[in-house]
């Protein structure tokens, strides 16, 4: 016999509930949530810590965690979970803190390479004899950059005048990547063949990572994220 949950007013059959989980594709999510609650409990924080976190809805509302913890009854929530729930993203926060925040300068050394930023102009035409024409045009400075890409340029960046940037440059086609990373500021590239495209380029300026606290915030999240992949993996699979 299904099991039946009660979700607000309405009962529902476990069978739906489930039907629903999957149907809408949320299983992924369920699997994420159990492998992160797993880790979390192992772990505890201060009322304190709690009552800073909600400080902006307490301050509007002194009742705010009562009224939390009754709507969580009402859903559905275990009692004996409440407390764990209504702390988690302080533990969440604590955890992220432990566990990666440490590694986020051994990732930035590995990852700074993709991690720098170009500023550059590029003009992507795949009749190639064209291609060459315009590199030796913008060679000569008979004409500029951003006028023969707003002319000839056939991919997006002919609304820009072939401006692109700043880019990470793990977000560009290696290729692209590749040659950018060598280029001389200021200096037209010879014509390459990326997708069947005649692409020229020109670097204006290339920044360098730093590991600032938006830098960290960043690869702490990228850390836990795999953290989360490799636990569901191992947990369900």
């Amino acid at each position: 016999m299904s099991v039946a949950v009660n979700v607000g007013k309405r009962e529902l059959q476990g069978d739906d509930v489930l039907s629903l989980l999957s149907g809408h594709n949320m299983w992924p999510q369920v699997m994420d949530a159990m492998v992160i609650d797993k880790a979390l409990r192992t772990l505890g924080c201060s009322v304190e810590a709690i009552t800073d976190y909600y400080a902006s809805e307490l301050a509007a509302d002194a009742a705010f965690l009562e009224k939390k913890r009754a709507q969580m009854l009402y859903e559905g929530t275990r009692q004996e979970d409440i407390d764990f729930f209504i702390s988690r993203p302080v533990l969440l926060a604590l955890f992220k803190e432990q566990r990666f925040v440490p590694l986020a300068g051994s990732a930035f050394l590995k990852l700074k390479a993709g991690l720098d930023s170009v500023l550059f102009s590029m003009l992507r035409n795949k009749n190639h004899e064209l291609t060459r024409e315009l590199f030796f045009r913008l060679e000569s400075g008979e004409e500029s950059f951003d006028s023969l890409a707003a002319r000839y340029a056939e991919g997006r960046e002919a609304a820009s005048g072939g401006r692109i940037g700043p880019m990470e440059m793990k977000q560009l086609h290696p290729v692209l990547a590749r040659v950018l990373s060598t280029a001389q500021p200021g200096v037209v590239n010879p014509p390459m063949i990326i997708d069947g495209f005649g692409v020229i380029t020109l670097l204006h300026e290339k920044r360098a990572a730093r590991l600032d606290d938006a830098m960290k915030h960043t690869l702490v999240e990228q850390l836990f994220l795999e953290w989360v992949k490799e636990e569901v993996l191992s947990f369900f699979y």
